[in-house]
């Protein structure tokens, strides 16, 4: 049994609510996707440590990080030719901080100091963590790729929206495979299922840990979390890198050539402040949003508090405190920095920050919109809620212009509880909690203030799901059944449920198929034996929606025994699908009663409106995490799965093995590599807030490991 079966068993023993189970499920699928080895949580602590030792500025070239395995590794990145800097806030109309010293007052009233990674409050008594999940987002169907032709049969990232591209960890030309594992970036030959080449870039005083990439005909753009360290020299003379320097934690994306798979060059090189939280690409246009956290202390310098931007070319560059929006009585504690260059010319990045960090990420193509969540306490904990904070800019290529803010109430489920529509934003939203928990609708104007709303939907039931296509939203709540609602959006100032359909279990991802049936996948309930609700097996539903006023459940397919779970809960974009042979699939692991009986899968279902879900096919093995599958993708007659150690090719048809790629594991190497330099801790999450100073004071960060209920 492993961590999440301990957990899920634990929690319906104390009949728990469904949506703290959930939350906490959700919670640790997160940790998986991000921290899947010590290796990554190591390089990707940035955050944990952000504040342990202040460092000044640090001038870099790049080409001395490079580690690029190819025929010649002599040559040089091309230079990008120095241009004027485009840092300049571009709206002086919204609220910016008046002055440096303003800014140092703000936060010097925030009293927040840091301690082993966290930020204590000192007047408030709280503790919070500087880890924000970095989530790595990517769904959405687009309905024209049912006519895709056999010139551009391969996988497509799944995007929220059409011509917004999002990061994957997986990309692929037709020719070849685009894979990032172990902070590492392959360039796999598709045909032959070998690696041409592979990039990490590391030294001994620097890391970057490779995240999510983007393949943009014949540049490739690597995202992650880049470190810096600093030399000292132990009693005995010999010398290592311990000293983290705080100010060296910084968001990184890289771009390179790739036109020659065997002789990358990288051509350039942009990193802003804090640890990399979200990015999307429109065009050739990548728009990278990082969090940098803020604190204060009597005698800190200008360099440690104002963000900096470093862009190949034209160096590093501060951001002025004059140019960063500031709207009082913000309860972040944090700088976001948007930034956006092309990947194709030699213009200066863009950028814009404010004072407040983001929680969700959605990306129209001409919008960009991010939200800050806000708690509000109570007399008693169930009068306790929430609100959102959203902020909205203008996207025009490489420039980013922060526009206004609105709020709203309530609690946002993901990325997909926002759309925008013909200037509109649709939002949806769930405020509370249990029996005193509801569920609203709100759509906002282009100025984000209210036009429209539908309140009070399912209450004393939260959101598990939403999706808005067109002129019509669908939302799914759950508390015993699954209510889906249908809501029809053709007027944005009088939205109007339509329809509603009440099913066992709930759908946690709703993904469209075409433009009148919707596909679920989820789970089923049953009783847990406490008057109360537990999962049980996964399933996948069919949604019949061509008539608003009544949508029915066509069919549904049950997947696995109790404990079966999958990513595609909780992260669209491990769905497989191919939309000329109506094939849709995920990886799945399926635990049994009988512990010989668990396997990790890519299951595979064929779709057909009249006949349902049928199997098409299953590839199973042995359940390790270094090998559990994560994606799989197809270029023509051709399956590809990928997992942490290995790559496998199959045929479409009959799913007939045909190759294997190793991948190395270089845990032992990074150990020795990174020994002294950072504990191999998680990030800290307290149970309660009831921490004091002193304790905080006294807490390694190994200690603070222990408050993480999900990694005990």
């Amino acid at each position: 049994m492993n961590n999440q079966d301990k957990y899920r068993k634990a929690i319906d023993e104390i009949n728990a609510s469904e949506d703290l189970k959930q939350r906490t499920i959700e919670k640790m699928k997160a940790k998986k996707r991000n921290n899947k080895i010590s290796y990554l949580r190591i390089l990707s602590a940035c955050a944990v440590f952000m504040l342990v030792v202040a460092g000044g500025k640090v001038y870099l070239d790049n080409s001395h990080l490079m580690s690029i395995k190819c025929p010649d590794n002599s040559k040089s990145p091309a230079p990008v030719e120095k241009t004027k800097t485009q840092l300049v806030a571009l709206n002086k109309e919204l609220p910016r901080f008046e002055s440096l010293e303003q800014m140092e007052e703000v936060l010097k009233e925030k009293n927040l100091t840091a301690r082993n990674g966290m930020y204590y409050d000192g007047a408030k008594g709280a503790v919070t963590d500087l880890a924000v999940e970095t989530e790595s987002t990517l769904t959405n169907s687009k309905l024209s790729e049912k006519q895709e032709s056999a010139s551009d049969d391969y996988s497509k990232t799944n995007v929220q929206v059409e011509n917004v591209d999002e990061a994957d960890i997986v990309k692929t030309d037709g020719k070849y495979i685009y894979y990032v594992t172990q902070g590492i970036t392959y360039i796999i030959n598709a045909d032959t299922l070998e690696i041409v080449n592979q990039i990490s870039l590391k030294s001994d005083k620097e890391r970057f840990s490779a995240n999510e990439i983007y393949v943009n005909n014949d540049r490739l753009v690597v995202i992650g979390n880049y470190t810096r360290y600093q030399e000292i020299e132990n009693e005995d003379g010999k010398r290592r890198y311990e000293n983290y320097i705080s100010t060296e934690c910084k968001a990184q994306a890289v771009v390179y050539d790739i036109s020659d798979k065997a002789d990358v060059k990288e051509v350039r090189t942009v990193r802003l402040d804090g640890y990399y939280k979200n990015s999307r690409m429109i065009g050739n246009n990548v728009y990278l949003i990082s969090a940098k956290a803020s604190y204060y202390f009597d005698g800190i310098k200008e360099d440690e508090i104002l963000p900096r931007v470093y862009d190949t070319g034209v160096g590093e560059m501060q951001i002025k405190a004059t140019d960063i929006a500031y709207f009082p009585g913000t309860e972040s504690s944090s700088f976001m920095t948007v930034a956006g260059f092309d990947i194709n010319n030699e213009e200066s990045v863009c950028t814009e920050t404010f004072y407040g960090a983001s929680d969700e990420v959605y990306a129209s193509t001409e919008h960009l919109y991010l939200t800050q969540i806000e708690y509000i306490y109570g007399n008693t904990w169930k009068e306790n809620t929430t609100k959102n904070t959203i902020y909205k800019f203008k996207l025009d290529g490489n420039k980013i212009e922060l526009l206004c803010k609105g709020e709203v109430k309530g609690d946002l489920n993901n990325q997909f509880s926002m759309d925008e529509y013909e200037g509109n934003l649709r939002i949806a939203t769930t405020a509370g909690y249990d029996e005193d928990a509801v569920n609203q609708l709100i759509v906002l104007d282009e100025n984000l203030q209210e036009i429209g709303r539908i309140d009070n939907m399912a209450k004393g039931e939260r959101i598990y799901s939403v999706r808005f296509i067109g002129k019509v939203g669908y939302i799914v709540t759950f508390e015993q059944v699954d209510p889906l609602f249908v809501i029809d959006l053709s007027d944005p100032r009088n939205p109007e449920i339509k329809g509603e359909l009440k099913i066992p279990g709930y759908s946690s991802y709703l993904h469209p198929y075409d433009e009148t049936h919707i596909i679920g996948i989820g789970h089923n309930t049953k009783p847990n034996g406490y008057g109360g609700i537990t999962t049980s097996n996964m399933k996948m539903s069919m949604f019949d929606v061509s008539d608003l006023s009544n949508p029915t459940e066509m069919f549904h397919v049950d997947i696995g025994g109790t404990s079966a779970y999958s990513d595609i809960l909780y992260n669209h974009k491990a769905l497989f699908e191919h939309k000329g042979k109506d094939l849709i699939g995920f990886p799945v692991t399926l635990r049994e009663y009988n512990a010989s009986d668990d396997k990790d899968a890519f299951v595979l279902y064929h779709i057909d409106l009249e006949k349902g879900f049928e199997r098409y096919g299953e590839i199973s093995k042995e359940i390790d995490y270094r090998t559990n599958i994560d994606r799989a993708i197809y270029i023509g007659d051709k399956l590809y799965t990928l997992a942490e150690l290995e790559v496998r090719s199959y045929n479409l048809e009959g799913l007939e093995e045909l190759k294997t790629l190793k991948i190395e594991q270089d845990i032992s190497d990074v150990y020795e590599e990174t020994k002294g330099i950072m504990p191999l801790v998680d990030y800290a999450e307290p149970m309660n807030g009831e921490v004091s100073e002193e304790d905080t004071a006294s807490t390694s960060p190994a200690d603070t490991a222990s408050y993480d209920l999900l990694e005990e």
